[in-house]
């Protein structure tokens, strides 16, 4: 299941959606596996079916699987070249949906890839349908909501901190989020923030490591074949990290494993159970509304 959600990052023409107008909070279940992966039901033309909400994703994926299934499902001759985190090169022609329903939530015209996968889900929902509405993450109530002004205000008024972010947006539509951390209080990295890492995921660019006093020959190290292209691959280096900190302080962890990448293409990518058991992902004022 692991290497099966590796996340998908695509770039992709300038192409439109539109949503449907919130007047209330729209609260989303939602179930989670042993590594941390969040689960969600959602609806592409009305066919039902189970996806990971994926913050890393760039957009939505459905599996070649999930979408022959689907009727009105519309191909364009768009297509995307992306990089997954370790480097590898993907393409994927880009569809549209009638209409995506997560909950009470629904878009129209929302865009999707599609690519032929073994993936025990329909696929990937991203950010990109949540561009314009701030969206929460409850970890511990396994609620995924939907916010508009007043709940907005609400979480606001809750919370213990806010975070800044940066918003990767290729070309309109492929999002993702970054963010920038500590690391034992000397080396500022701007990491990309992905709740489709799982829990306690942390991954650098093995560049840092003499930076951070890690000699490479002296710890734990493997060679990993990729997922999507066998004849590819990267090296891995694992060891722990004394302390890593949000930019202001406001939250950290201690003595936490973790893994530098020869081949990375971030600086940095991780998962956000870190960061607070409460997190709002507001996109258009660029912060992380989170409770501890």
């Amino acid at each position: 299941m692991t290497k099966a959600i590796a996340t998908i990052f695509i770039l992709i023409s300038t192409l439109t959606y539109s949503q449907q107008k919130i007047n209330e909070q729209i609260n989303i279940p939602f179930t989670m596996t042993p590594d941390g992966h969040i689960i969600i039901s959602a609806k592409v033309n009305g066919i039902k079916g189970k996806f990971v909400f994926d913050t890393g994703a760039g957009m939505n994926l459905l599996t070649k699987e999930f979408a022959d299934k689907i009727e009105d499902l519309e191909k364009t001759h768009h297509f995307t070249t992306g990089h997954r985190a370790t480097g590898e090169e993907i393409q994927s022609d880009i569809w549209y949906s009638k209409i995506l329903e997560i909950g009470d939530f629904k878009i129209k015209n929302e865009i999707f890839a599609v690519y032929d996968l073994e993936f025990p889900l329909a696929g990937l929902i991203s950010l990109t349908p949540f561009i314009d509405r701030p969206i929460t993450i409850d970890f511990e109530n396994k609620i995924l909501s939907i916010e508009f002004n007043k709940s907005l205000n609400k979480r606001i008024a809750q919370a213990d901190f806010e975070i800044p972010i940066r918003i990767t947006n290729g070309s309109g539509h492929d999002l993702g989020i970054t963010t920038k951390v500590q690391l034992n209080n000397k080396l500022t990295l701007n990491v990309k923030l992905d709740s489709g890492a799982g829990f306690d995921v942390y991954k650098f660019n093995k560049r840092y490591m003499p930076i951070l006093g890690i000699d490479s020959t002296k710890i734990e190290s493997e060679y990993k074949k990729s997922y999507f292209k066998p004849k590819q691959g990267n090296m891995f280096y694992h060891t722990n990290i004394e302390k890593m900190s949000d930019k202001n302080k406001n939250t950290f962890i201690s003595d936490f494993k973790t893994k530098f990448v020869e081949g990375l293409i971030y600086e940095g990518i991780m998962g956000i159970n870190w960061i607070g058991k409460v997190i709002t992902i507001d996109i258009s004022n660029k912060r992380l509304i989170v409770q501890k």
